[in-house]
């Protein structure tokens, strides 16, 4: 069955255009004039993802965005907006888009990315169902999307949320580094803007931590990485850095698939 988007753009050329591209390369297209009907839509039909331009008539597109990843966090957001500040780009990220396209774009680029976020997607939901991880008294469902902690409702998770969280979880008390991180969550041939981690590690620790601020899970160090803390540990692990494959300077694998720095 044919990849379902929704294509929110005011720009009637870019609609046509994009709608003839996208049906072309096998997708099925919806476009819709008014942004206000898509949470009706979302609860009638099935969606695999939606493009969405930042300027809309009626609702701002961030606000819309947000709204779709708090609701329904199982569809992939992708910006197409002709605001192509980094500032932009991050506004974006931090709203919970999944990927931000800057117009003009080449089309061919535009399908790479789509495919991309669908592969992501779609990997998640076919690898990581009814896989639970425990550190401490804190639950991360990979197959729900949520992580939970005691004294608090359990928080749910967009797909790139989840597999940083899980890297960082199943290294708990260890600390990954930035390039890691990027590398199982975007893979290896990432190329795109640098501080996209640093986006949604805060978008995490909104969700995860009592007071985002003043992280206790989530903790930086500067120049080497983060690190999820359990609470049992208060001392800092030992600084023993491991490459993209989790090898030590001994040879030794800790976590396969992994890397990690630190015990």
């Amino acid at each position: 069955m044919s990849p379902h988007l929704i294509l929110l753009d005011p720009d009637l050329y870019m609609n046509k255009m994009l709608t003839f591209l996208l049906e072309d390369g096998g997708y099925q297209v919806t476009t819709l004039s008014d942004p206000r009907l898509v949470g009706d839509f979302l609860k009638e039909n099935i969606v695999d993802l939606i493009l969405l331009e930042v300027t809309l008539p009626h609702i701002d597109g961030l606000a819309l965005c947000a709204t779709v990843r708090r609701e329904h966090p199982d569809i992939p957001v992708i910006f197409l907006s002709a605001r192509n500040m980094v500032s932009d780009k991050i506004t974006g990220f931090e709203h919970g888009a999944d990927d931000y396209v800057a117009k003009p774009f080449e089309p061919t680029e535009l399908i790479v990315r789509i495919q991309a976020v669908l592969r992501r997607y779609r990997r998640s939901e076919r690898n990581l169902f009814g896989m639970i991880i425990k550190v401490g008294n804190m639950t991360l469902d990979l197959g729900q999307l949520q992580f939970s902690a005691p004294g608090r409702p359990a928080v749910l998770l967009t797909p790139t949320e989840m597999k940083i969280l899980e890297c960082l979880m199943r290294n708990a008390n260890a600390f990954v580094s930035r390039e890691t991180l990027i590398e199982r969550t975007w893979g290896f041939d990432y190329d795109g803007e640098t501080n996209r981690i640093e986006v949604y590690i805060r978008r995490l620790r909104t969700k995860v931590e009592d007071d985002p601020n003043n992280p206790t899970y989530i903790r930086t160090m500067r120049r080497v990485g983060y690190v999820f803390k359990d609470g049992r540990h208060a001392a800092r692990p030992p600084l023993r850095i491991f490459d993209a494959g989790g090898r030590g300077a001994q040879g030794d694998l800790r976590v396969p698939g992994w890397s990690a720095i630190g015990d």
